[in-house]
């Protein structure tokens, strides 16, 4: 088991100050190769932990491809707690109305256990109707439910207590184990295109996981500054920290990322329009509580939206291309009130390009971080 005192950041594992802090995300689109997905993951948490990257983090996804190798985040936190000494273990996100509140205070205790006190998590309502199978009566609710659900996993993260009912009609108050070492536990909302978002999580006092999915860059500073306002106006301390998920993959030429990069973009983007078409298909949303469309379900739709969302993402809303442009595009998202850079890593398949990229981004994030340098015009 990781001490606290091992979990301690080197000081020279820090890139310069001024620049927005960089952690590795994963969500890979998997079909049956979960064994290498695994692999990958914790390789790359591996080397992101020696190279002294923020935090890692798994999403929860499940019955599809897209993601689905990611069912549940805390046993993969699990695995990287047991490999790494220094980075944040995330969680993004939980749905939390898909579970008991009582569960995740368990699950991710026992991360923080084993990390030595490096656990945290980012929590949503979920989206797709199709996933909530698994807790049919929390679907209509399920906004509402993720609100309660902070408020009692911070109290009982905090307190180490579950107060609920038994199957007899009475109350119960109850011990819950493990202790984390943590006396807080660090939580994330994450938030697509909606402003309502952004106010809640500030309002709530949690850090912001988005994306740029249904935003670009410039519409993302407003989204930032409606947040660190509400925070403020409920009297929440400081900031607040704001991640943004980015689609990652450096290399040395420019042309070279962009084919590699993304070509292996196109069919990862495939495979999460299949997913969304699903979900349409069930009578429900498409995420970003966008309306359906029934042209998702046909296939040359679905290849001409992919290739719509590849050209957007090329466009200065990936961190796809070389060190300089990438460092740029990271330079601007600070500039837009963005802390952190959740960086998508594992859409491209090979692990090895994986892990090269991995070394150039060590150099994008401390280009980014020279806060001598303007940030480009666009």
């Amino acid at each position: 088991m990781n001490t606290t005192a091992d979990a301690a950041p080197r000081q020279s594992d820090s890139p310069p100050p001024g620049g927005p802090d960089f952690g590795i995300f994963f969500f890979a689109a998997v079909g049956d190769r979960s064994e290498e997905t695994y692999h990958l993951m914790l390789s790359a948490a591996r080397r992101a932990d020696t190279l002294g990257f923020g935090f890692v983090s798994t999403p929860e996804r499940h019955f599809h491809r897209f993601g689905g190798a990611f069912p549940n985040p805390a046993v993969t936190s699990a695995a990287i707690a047991a490999v790494t000494r220094r980075i944040q273990i995330r969680a993004g996100s939980v749905v939390t109305p898909l579970h008991p509140a009582s569960r995740i205070v368990e699950d991710f205790a026992v991360v923080d256990g084993i990390s030595g006190g490096r656990a945290a998590i980012s929590v949503g309502s979920g989206w797709n109707v199709n996933d909530f199978v698994i807790a049919p009566g929390k679907y209509e609710s399920r906004r509402e439910q993720m609100t309660r659900d902070v408020a009692d996993i911070r109290e009982a993260w905090r307190t180490g207590r579950w107060t609920g009912p038994t199957p007899l009609g009475t109350e119960a108050t109850l011990p819950l184990y493990p202790r984390p070492v943590q006396p807080e536990l660090p939580v994330w909302v994450t938030a697509s295109r909606s402003e309502g978002t952004f106010v809640e999580a500030g309002r709530l006092g949690c850090n912001i996981l988005t994306h740029l999915e249904n935003q670009d860059i410039d519409s993302l500073a407003g989204k930032v500054a409606l947040y660190r306002a509400a925070r403020a106006e409920a009297g929440q301390e400081g900031p607040g920290t704001v991640t943004v998920m980015m689609h990652t993959y450096v290399a040395e030429d420019p042309e070279s990322a962009r084919t590699v990069g993304g070509g292996a973009l196109r069919d990862y983007l495939l495979s999460a329009i299949d997913l969304e078409a699903g979900a349409v298909q069930a009578g429900g949303r498409m995420s970003g509580n966008k309306e359906g469309r029934d042209v998702l379900s046909a296939a040359r739709a679905q290849q001409k939206l992919a290739d719509l969302g590849v050209n957007r993402y090329l466009s200065g809303n990936s961190l796809i291309g070389s060190v300089e442009e990438c460092a740029r595009t990271a330079r601007r998202v600070r500039a837009a009130g963005v802390d952190e850079i959740a960086c998508l890593v594992d859409f491209v398949r090979d692990p090895a390009q994986v892990l090269a990229s991995l070394e150039l981004l060590d150099a994008v994030r401390r280009d980014a971080a020279r806060a001598d340098e303007p940030v480009a015009a666009r």
